[in-house]
């Protein structure tokens, strides 16, 4: 593999960086490894494995570098274990920094892959197709539908309820994100509209693109707490996507600026925490974050943390979006949850992210710390970007370092 202030070549397969170490193998042992990486290129994992095992075992001549073959065709597989088990193997014959490096970050995303998904399957994925009709019909009468922290008007007597029941679920997954008391202690008005137009006509403060908004408003010594979602797509169908994404992302964004209060929250974890409480992870939105920190189009770190809304624009949206998300999903990734609630605790307190992190993993001050975090999340949006990517059975991304 090349210096680390050349490309960097990063993949779930690992081709790149093996046939980049294997300068000294035997003739034949470098066609067998050829036809090894041939096959895990093919998504033949069994016989890549079969034939890099092989050599890397072989008593006589052993190739041990046909290791990262046989780690790379297991993760294919998804055997996480086994994977692990064959990258440390590679990892121990292994004398050049920039290999080392890789080999860590396979046993880490092994690691990862193993841990079960906080996130529930999205509601849409339990309706069927009949079930998904009725649900977008619309009625002449309003029909509510109370629970313990909503009540739910709507047009639709059963998708009143199926409202009611998955904001439910989502704030208790919200909550138990943000809050350190485990619970959110009010009431919200939840108003499904059939159509975008109704929904822009009696939304309160809805955004003229959006189909779904919250807001806080005082109505004499009362609160009002609210959230506008929309009911149906211009064809009639049932917006799925108001169940499984705009419903907890306008709930995390009531819950987060209630929390916070008077203290402001920055930007990016704003829209972060609310795109993690999503019912569907955005993979493009991860894809474009990876993409973004390979580009000059990336909007450094050090920048993303203090972005205010009046400094994102048409041309930097779709990267702060994504780059939001990336980060936010970053620092949780790296935080025990009662750790990423003290975090957040720091940051409404005053702390800048970079001191927030530090004081929650009681670390002694350093400036280095932010520019250690930003390496550490690029190398972080750019794994789970390739790693989508190979999934999708799509190019690698290069990573080139500047300068």
């Amino acid at each position: 593999m090349r210096n680390s202030r050349r490309t960097i070549l990063l993949g779930v397969c690992a081709s790149a960086a093996c046939a980049g170490a294997l300068g000294g193998s035997l003739p034949q042992a470098a066609r067998d490894l050829q036809r090894a990486l041939e096959d895990l290129r093919a998504g033949r994992y069994a016989e890549a494995e079969h034939d890099a095992l092989t050599l890397a075992s072989d008593p006589e001549a052993p190739t041990p570098r046909a290791w990262a073959v046989v780690a790379a065709a297991r993760q294919g597989r998804r055997d996480f274990d086994a994977a692990q088990v064959a990258w440390r193997r590679y990892l121990a014959y292994c004398d050049d920094a920039g290999l080392r490096a890789f080999a860590l970050r396979r046993i880490r995303a092994c690691e990862a892959a193993k841990l079960p998904s906080e996130q529930p399957p999205p509601p849409s994925s339990r309706l069927k197709p009949d079930e998904l009709a009725e649900l977008a019909r619309v009625g002449p009468a309003v029909c509510i539908e109370s629970s313990p922290h909503f009540v739910v008007r709507a047009r639709n007597v059963k998708l009143a309820k199926l409202v009611a029941r998955e904001a439910e679920v989502s704030l208790a997954r919200i909550a138990g994100m943000i809050l350190t008391s485990q619970e959110y202690p009010h009431s919200v008005e939840i108003y499904v509209w059939p159509t975008r137009t109704e929904y822009r006509t009696n939304a309160a403060d809805a955004p003229e693109w959006a189909g779904g908004s919250f807001s806080i408003a005082r109505d004499g010594g009362t609160i009002i707490r609210r959230i506008d979602l929309t009911q149906c797509d211009p064809d009639g169908r049932l917006q799925t996507i108001m169940l499984d994404r705009v419903l907890p992302h306008e709930m995390c964004h009531l819950v987060v600026q209630e929390y916070f209060g008077d203290s402001p929250c920055p930007l990016f974890l704003n829209e972060g925490l609310a795109m993690l409480s999503e019912f569907t992870t955005d993979n493009e939105r991860l894809l474009a974050a990876g993409a973004a920190v390979c580009t000059k189009d990336k909007i450094p770190l050090a920048e993303l943390l203090i972005l205010e809304r009046d400094g994102v624009d048409r041309a930097t949206v779709t990267v702060f979006y994504a780059e939001s998300l990336s980060v936010t999903e970053f620092i949780r990734s790296r935080l025990s949850p009662e750790q990423f609630r003290t975090f957040l605790t720091h940051v409404k307190s005053g702390s800048t992210v970079s001191d927030a992190l530090q004081r929650t993993l009681y670390m002694p001050y350093s400036e280095e710390f932010l520019k250690t975090l930003a390496g550490a999340w690029q190398e972080h949006a750019l794994t789970r970007a390739q790693i989508i990517r190979a999934l999708r059975g799509e190019p690698e991304l290069s990573f080139l370092d500047e300068g």
